[in-house]
């Protein structure tokens, strides 16, 4: 009987030791580079004087962040994301800085990501019909995102997000079939985005 007790306390050891060994966390202190392929819609529908939405939003959001790991919970860092907006009303290039906290120091971690910036319009305006946009003056971008992070090693590691975000235009100018501008007025998207990371450390 001792010495299947022996054997089973043995096993249950070594498969403790090898699930130790199996253990993987994401290197948490150093550089760290982000790239995120997101999908946002905007939640508000606003219409103008035509009758016809004004603020609809539905875009590839791609974007790039690098920081640096300064504890095991807590890196800063700075990023931008592209606002692919396919009717090129709202297509712009929020930059920021950003504070990301990951949960635990497990393979598998839930965390979290804070961004500040300013949203730079890059000159695109959709087509009249009836009437353009186009985006003159940008403003206050700000981002709220929460996610599972997975380490597939020590410098690798895959994740998956939601969350929101607020892309301010303290001017859009509307133009009519003629070219004739008929107004100019501040607009505020509030985009709810899903996407998945891809994280790199060195």
């Amino acid at each position: 009987m001792k010495k299947i007790l022996i054997v089973i306390v043995a096993m249950v050891s070594l498969c403790g030791y090898a699930q130790e060994q199996r253990h993987i966390e994401f290197r948490w202190h150093g550089v760290y580079l982000v790239g995120d392929a997101s999908y946002g819609f905007n939640l508000n529908r606003e219409m103008d004087e035509y009758d016809t939405i004004a603020t609809t939003l539905n875009a590839f959001m791609p974007g790039f962040s690098v920081g640096y790991q300064i504890r095991k919970e807590t890196g800063i860092g700075v990023g931008f994301n592209y606002v692919a907006d396919p009717t090129g009303a709202y297509t712009q290039l929020p930059v920021y800085a950003e504070l990301r906290s990951h949960i635990w120091r497990n393979q598998l971690t839930p965390y979290t990501v804070l961004q500040v910036g300013y949203t730079l319009p890059l000159g695109a305006s959709s087509v009249a019909d009836p009437v353009s946009s186009k985006i003159e003056e940008g403003g206050l971008y700000f981002g709220l995102e929460v996610g599972a992070r997975y380490a597939i090693s020590r410098s690798l590691a895959v994740a998956g997000h939601v969350g929101y975000r607020l892309l301010q235009s303290n001017l859009v100018s509307r133009t009519d079939l003629q070219g004739h501008s008929i107004l100019s007025v501040p607009i505020t998207l509030h985009v709810l985005a899903i996407g998945a990371s891809v994280y790199f450390g060195n």
